[in-house]
């Protein structure tokens, strides 16, 4: 009885802790309100990037990149594309 015990209770604080560590991950975006728009951020600094008519330097983009993820309270995706 004290095995299953520690086993359900082990296994409640894994889900609960699960979705607290899932918050920024662009793959939950259906499902995660600041997945979602983290992956905005994300869209958005790869359509900038891309855009051969844009007139801003490289830099802008990546800090509108770097502020759009501090805004969404995502701030470790910013080493995804980290400024060279």
């Amino acid at each position: 009885m004290n095995k299953f015990a520690f086993v359900a209770a082990a296994a409640m604080i894994a889900g609960m802790m699960t979705p607290a560590f899932a918050g920024c991950d662009t793959r939950n975006a259906d499902e995660d309100k600041q997945a979602a728009a983290a992956e905005k951020c994300e869209d958005a600094f790869l359509r900038r990037q891309n855009d051969n008519g844009v007139q801003d330097t490289r830099s802008t983009v990546y800090e509108e990149f770097y502020a759009c993820n501090a805004k969404a309270g995502c701030s470790e995706l910013d080493k995804r594309h980290p400024m060279k």
